[in-house]
C-alpha cells in the first residue's frame, strides 16, 4: 500500500506572503509520492522533463520533489531525479535564491533550511548553493527580481554577483533561447523599475552578451519616466530603447523576437527622435502623421504620443491636436470635384497641411 505523501507550499507564494504582497500563484511540492498516486486522485501530468501535475479542481501546479544534475549546456541541460525518497530540503537546495527556497506545510509552519527569511528581512538576493552557476537563466531571473522588488531596497550579495559574472564569462548565456530571454524581459517591463533589470545585467557583464545592439545609459531622468504607473510594458520598452539607433534597434528586435506591438512602438519612437524635431513645418508634420497611421490607428497613436511627450517634455494635448486636425478632413468634397488617384492624394495632403498651419500649434514652424 502506498505511503501517504506530504504537500508543501513553496517559492514565490511563500516569499510574497512574507513580504506582505498579494499572492496570485501557488506552487506546491510533493514529497514521498510517485506519479501514479497523484494520477489516481485526478491530477493531470503536464511536465515532460519532470513530473508536474495540475490539481483536478483549481489547476494549481504540484511538482514531485526532485534533484537536478548538470549534464549538458544551458538551462535545459539537466538530468532530474524525482524518486519518492527525495527530501523537501534536497528539493529546496536546487532553487536559485534563498528567498525562493522557503516552504510552508499544511499547518502554516515555515521550513527554511537556507535562511531565506533572514535574507528577506535584510533585503538580500543570495544564491542557495554553488549549483546556481549551472543555470545561465538565473542571471536574467535575478535581474528581473531586482526590477520587481526594487522598491523594497534589495541588493545582490557580492558572492552571488560574482557567480553571475562567472556565468557571463563562461559563454553559457548564448545557450538561452530568444523566447526565454524575452519572457524574463517582458516580466521586468511589467514593473515600474524596469531600468534595474538592465543595471543588474550590466554589472553582471551580461548586458552586451544578451542585448548586443542595445544602447542604454542609466540616468535619474530615465528612472523617473519609467516609474510612471500608467505606462504599458510596450511604452517602457520604447522609452528604454530611445538611444538605440534605428538600424541597430531593428536588428535587436529580430534577435529577441519581441511581439509586434513592442517592436512598432519602439521603432516609431526612435524614428521620430532620429529623423524629426519640434517644431517642424506643417508639410513635415502631415507626412509624419500619415506615416504612423495616426488617423487609421488612433489607439496605437495615443501610446506613441504619450511616450514622445515624455521624452520631448511636451504637452500631450499639442500632439493630439495635430491628429484631430487632419482626422477631421475627408476627401468627399475633392472626389466631387473629380479628383482621383495621385492628384486626389496631393490635394488632400495640401488641405491637411493648410489646416495644421491654422492651428497656431507651438509644434509648427
Amino acid at each position: 500500500m502506498p505511503q501517504p505523501y506530504q504537500v508543501y507550499l513553496v517559492g514565490g507564494a511563500v516569499r510574497d506572503a512574507l513580504l506582505e504582497l498579494p499572492v496570485t500563484d501557488h506552487d506546491w511540492v510533493v514529497t514521498g509520492a510517485i506519479p501514479e498516486q497523484l494520477e489516481q486522485q485526478g491530477f493531470q501530468q503536464v511536465g515532460k522533463q519532470f513530473p508536474v501535475f495540475l490539481h483536478p479542481k483549481n489547476k494549481e501546479e504540484y511538482a514531485l520533489a526532485r534533484k537536478e544534475k548538470k549534464q549538458g549546456e544551458g538551462y535545459t541541460g539537466f538530468i532530474c531525479d524525482f524518486s519518492p525518497d527525495i527530501s523537501l530540503e534536497e528539493d529546496l537546495e536546487r532553487r536559485d535564491l534563498t528567498i525562493n527556497a522557503i516552504a510552508q506545510d499544511k499547518n502554516g509552519t515555515l521550513i527554511d533550511p537556507f535562511n531565506g527569511q533572514k535574507d528577506l528581512h535584510d533585503r538580500v538576493f543570495r544564491h542557495v548553493s554553488n549549483a546556481f552557476i549551472e543555470d545561465p537563466l538565473r542571471v536574467l531571473r535575478v535581474a528581473r527580481f531586482a526590477a520587481r522588488f526594487h522598491h523594497f531596497g534589495f541588493s545582490i550579495a557580492p558572492e552571488t554577483m560574482r557567480l553571475m559574472q562567472a556565468i557571463s564569462a563562461s559563454g553559457e548565456l548564448s545557450s538561452l533561447s530568444a523566447e526565454r530571454i524575452w519572457k524574463e524581459l517582458e516580466k521586468a517591463l511589467n514593473t515600474q523599475n524596469s531600468n534595474a533589470f538592465f543595471s543588474v545585467l550590466k554589472e553582471a557583464n551580461a548586458l552586451e552578451k544578451l542585448f548586443s545592439e542595445f544602447i542604454w545609459e542609466d540616468s535619474q531622468s530615465l528612472v523617473d519616466i519609467l516609474s510612471k504607473i500608467e505606462l504599458t510594458p510596450a511604452q517602457r520598452w520604447a522609452i528604454l530603447c530611445k538611444d538605440t539607433p534605428l538600424a541597430e534597434l531593428a536588428q535587436l528586435h529580430q534577435h529577441i523576437r519581441c511581439p509586434n506591438q513592442f517592436k512598432v512602438l519602439a521603432e516609431q519612437t526612435r524614428s521620430f527622435l532620429e529623423n524629426q524635431r519640434i517644431p517642424m513645418d506643417s508639410v513635415a508634420w502631415e507626412n509624419w502623421l500619415i506615416s504612423v497611421n495616426a488617423i487609421k490607428k488612433p489607439q496605437p497613436f495615443v501610446l506613441l504620443i504619450e511616450v514622445l511627450s515624455l521624452l520631448t517634455n511636451s504637452k500631450l494635448e499639442d500632439w493630439q491636436l495635430l491628429r484631430n486636425t487632419i482626422a477631421a478632413i475627408n476627401a468627399a468634397g475633392l472626389i466631387k470635384q473629380g479628383l482621383v488617384g495621385a492628384e486626389l492624394g496631393q490635394a488632400l495632403k495640401k488641405i491637411r497641411a493648410d489646416a495644421l498651419d491654422k492651428t497656431l500649434s507651438p509644434f509648427i514652424s
